[in-house]
């Protein structure tokens, strides 16, 4: 009986033991699993910043290096990829970036993109940009339908701003490079002839209907106010700033807003939409009614994944929903096909 006691005892001793060893080796994990999510933690954001910036400036400069050495478009090509990548990876550090050094990534690529566009027609010449009047058009284009009284029209962000004025009939808009400045009440469309592209600017408008086709690379927009823009998908970036009581309607990789009140926006974002200093901005999906496949894979866009309402606010850093922008409802949406008569009578 003693003999079968003692058995039992050192069966007992050995399981614990054996226990107790488990145990000590599943704590030992647990700590180096927490020294290591502490490791992550402690990285801050400076270290993040400076961590991007070395990269980028890593590829910034070897695909810039590409675009200068590139003898042929099949050279031009690859170096058009990696531009393309580090647009992604921008958009990635979108999140934790400062403004200032987004805003610099930002010019960084554009800059970039100008070479690769700029060696592209040396290699194999296009023509420029051009301005195209509706009025040369319009008597071989049916007029666009009659707007339905009833539905909600883009544009109008009623009542919280005066109506806009009545606009002007369409003229042949004066062209200064791709800037667009100082207008009131016109309806204005810029077209690129062939595809090669090119950075638009608009600035100082009032009232007016705009109209981007097919091949913008960059769109800069500042200080418009109860405009309507609306583009086919954009290559790069698009840059809001100090507008008014406009509707947007914009197809883009990166889309940064600034200083812009009261006004909606449908979009088709291939990151998340920045804004800051803002207030009242509404969001929807980008309007697709006449958009081919083809326009959304020439920008680098996927037409089935849009970010449109993964907004960050830069004033807002809680985890609650910022107060400076919301969903625009529904019912309060224009129609799918309402912002492309212009394009189609164009």
């Amino acid at each position: 009986k003693n003999h079968v006691m003692a058995e039992a005892e050192e069966t007992a001793a050995r399981k614990k033991a054996q226990m107790d060893e488990r145990m000590a080796a599943r704590r030992l994990e647990l700590d180096r699993q927490r020294e290591a999510r502490r490791d992550v933690e402690d990285m801050s954001t400076r270290e993040l910043v400076l961590a991007f910036e070395s990269v980028f400036a890593d590829g910034l400069g070897r695909t810039t290096a590409s675009v200068n050495a590139s003898t042929d478009v099949a050279q031009l090509a690859e170096a058009t990829e990696a531009l393309q990548k580090l647009h992604q990876d921008v958009a990635v550090a979108s999140t934790f970036l400062p403004s200032q050094t987004l805003e610099r990534a930002t010019r960084n690529l554009a800059e970039v993109d100008s070479a690769i566009k700029a060696r592209r027609e040396a290699l194999a010449p296009k023509k420029r940009f051009a301005f195209k009047a509706r009025d040369k058009v319009a008597a071989a284009s049916p007029a666009p339908p009659a707007p339905n009284p009833a539905a909600p029209v883009m544009g109008q962000v009623d009542p919280r701003l005066p109506a806009p004025a009545s606009p002007a009939p369409a003229t042949q808009a004066p062209f200064d490079g791709a800037q667009v400045q100082g207008k009131r009440c016109e309806h204005l469309m810029l077209a690129p002839e062939g595809r090669s592209g090119g950075d638009i600017a608009l600035s100082d408008l009032e009232d007016c209907d705009v109209v981007l086709a097919d091949g913008v690379a960059a769109v800069w927009i500042d200080r418009l106010v109860r405009c309507r823009v609306v583009s086919m998908p954009i290559a790069g970036a698009a840059h809001i700033t100090a507008c008014t009581g406009c509707t947007f309607v914009l197809a883009s990789r990166q889309i940064r807003i600034h200083q812009t009140t009261t006004t909606d926006f449908y979009l088709h974002a291939g990151s998340h939409p920045i804004i800051e200093d803002c207030s009242r901005l509404r969001f929807a999906p980008y309007v697709k009614a006449g958009v081919g496949d083809a326009s959304f894979a020439a920008a680098g866009l996927n037409r089935d994944d849009n970010l449109w309402d993964h907004v960050d606010d830069f004033n807002w850093l809680r985890a609650q929903q910022s107060p400076n922008w919301s969903i625009l409802q529904e019912s309060e949406r224009a129609p799918p096909d309402e912002p492309w008569p212009g394009v189609r009578a164009a």
